[in-house]
């Protein structure tokens, strides 16, 4: 915990440092619905099969850009609702330059659902995009930490993308990791249709959190206001 506070305080102070010349008349809108067998987060199983309808409100900030997501999910006849927060913007650290995030994010489950904080940084190599992101969640002592990589690879289809990808966590209680691939087809400038195949498994046995070697595929349609 101290860590992720020490954290935060850093990218604080480098959010105040940075320079800002954001219009809050320039919001974008962004909408969608998708389709997923299992939801995940932070490694663990949230709910299974379920549609999903998002929509997400972005606007410049202080230098870099805040964001509101609100996903409504229907689930075994039953409505669920996910909130995100964010502050994202690049900041230099240490000498390098990186992409950095704060968020909140609020979870509805009937699993068990729960309010978690974290700070992320990112950096695209030559070779790949890769993370950190340090949680914690809010009401008790979890905490943990999320390594990603991921590549987009251009291919012959006009408008296709495909991005293999792989997200491990370390948690107090348990540790996850998730491979797959996701692929995305941009319709027109606006529209794009996604899917996601990925192969998941966690130690959090004993708990319906639990994904033992799971297979979890999932596609959606979006549009951007």
């Amino acid at each position: 915990m101290k860590t992720l506070i020490s954290l935060i305080t850093m990218l604080g102070v480098a959010i105040c440092n940075a320079d800002s010349h954001a219009s809050l008349s320039d919001v974008s809108v962004e909408a969608g619905i998708s389709y997923s067998s299992a939801s995940t987060s932070g490694g663990l199983a949230v709910r299974d099969d379920s549609v999903s309808a998002s929509i997400l409100l972005g606007a410049p900030f202080s230098g870099g850009v805040a964001s509101v997501g609100v996903d409504l999910h229907r689930t075994d006849g039953d409505t669920e609702a996910d909130l995100a927060i964010a502050w994202g913007l690049p900041v230099a650290i240490l000498g390098q330059d990186l992409d950095a995030e704060i968020y909140f994010q609020k979870i509805d489950s009937s699993y068990g659902g729960w309010e978690e904080v974290g700070v992320g940084f990112s950096h695209v190599f030559d070779w790949a995009e890769v993370g950190v992101s340090f949680w914690h969640e809010l009401g008790n002592t979890a905490y943990g930490v999320e390594l990603t990589a991921s590549r987009e690879f251009s291919t012959p289809i006009e408008g296709l993308t495909v991005n293999p990808f792989v997200a491990v966590n370390f948690a107090d209680s348990y540790n996850a990791v998730e491979v797959g691939v996701a692929a995305e087809y941009q319709l027109t400038e606006d529209a794009s249709f996604s899917a996601k195949v990925s192969f998941n498994d966690n130690d959090a046995d004993g708990t319906a959190y639990s994904l033992e070697k799971d297979w979890v595929v999932g596609a959606g349609f979006s549009y951007s206001f």
